[in-house]
């Protein structure tokens, strides 16, 4: 369930230092969506989306950002 993956990243997140959501619900759904609800590919994919919202100064991980780490991956896979 993503209300699940959206659990285990709020206290992994907590677990950091941080006491406020970082990832917007449908970008939740779509990490949760990409990895079956698999922790080990949830905290990969979210350090990566984590590391592209960074890099555009954004405060909130979004969708576009769980998407370009997928894409990341898919491409790093098939090279």
């Amino acid at each position: 369930m993503p209300e699940d993956t959206a659990e285990y990243l709020r206290l992994r997140l907590q677990r950091a230092g941080s006491d406020r959501e970082l990832f917007a619900t449908d970008a939740v759904a779509l990490l949760h969506e990409a990895t079956a609800g698999a922790m080990r590919e949830i905290d990969r994919l979210a350090a990566s989306a984590l590391r592209e919202a960074a890099r555009k100064k954004r405060r909130l991980v979004e969708r576009d950002s769980v998407a370009r780490a997928i894409e990341a991956e898919s491409r790093d896979r098939a090279a």
